[in-house]
């Protein structure tokens, strides 16, 4: 969380064709608990902007059945990538003009998804479409760092595709308030510092 932000143009970019690309970008599990079908549903509703490139990377069972629904619809702008190593995932984000977190409806009341700290660290804006009143919805409203979208819901999903791609001094606005928060919330870094406070009231007790 320390590191530096990594700019847009990169080799996972390159390597990609993403360059002249708007990209909305979904990094994890392909599975049937994210509901990334209404992904391909609002990939659909916004084919009339050409610059957007929906972008999934990961593996999973529902990966097959996304990529036919996809080639049935006739989209040109859905790319599937495979897993990419730990180490490169910093590049996968940073590709992102917009990344997404996506949870099917009555799943998203658990703990915040784990990748939410990364993607907010790499200071770009997010769209969350998960239950409202999650705590991950909640987290993106308190600390203004992207839209919300009611989950299993193309339209609504599009609609904040295309105020976000539309709107680059709302992008610009919300970007950085994601890397602050991260650099000053996240867990392990939270965890870190209080250890540290707590080994150093130990030191200091046995001195006196």
């Amino acid at each position: 969380m320390r590191g530096g932000i990594l700019p847009r143009e990169n080799d996972f970019v390159a390597e990609y064709d993403l360059i002249n690309h708007f990209v909305m970008l979904y990094e994890g599990n392909i599975d049937l608990v994210q509901g990334l079908d209404a992904v391909v549903e609002a990939a659909r509703l916004v084919v009339d902007d050409s610059e957007i490139c929906f972008g999934f990377v990961g593996v999973g069972a529902g990966r097959k059945g996304l990529v036919e629904k996809a080639r049935q619809l006739g989209l040109s702008d859905v790319s599937f990538i495979s897993y990419q190593p730990r180490e490169r995932m910093p590049e996968v984000f940073a590709t992102a003009d917009i990344s997404l977190v996506i949870l099917r409806k009555g799943t998203g009341f658990g703990a915040l998804p784990s990748k939410i700290y990364q993607i907010l660290s790499t200071a770009r804006p997010v769209i969350v479409s998960v239950d409202e009143g999650s705590d991950t919805w909640d987290l993106i409203e308190r600390a203004k760092v992207g839209l919300c979208a009611p989950p299993e819901n193309p339209s609504k999903l599009a609609d904040a595709i295309l105020t976000l791609k539309k709107d680059q001094l709302l992008r610009e606005r919300l970007a950085p308030n994601g890397r602050i928060w991260a650099v000053r919330y996240h867990p392990s870094e939270s965890a870190a510092e209080q250890f540290e406070k707590l080994l150093l009231a130990a030191f200091s007790s046995k001195k006196l």
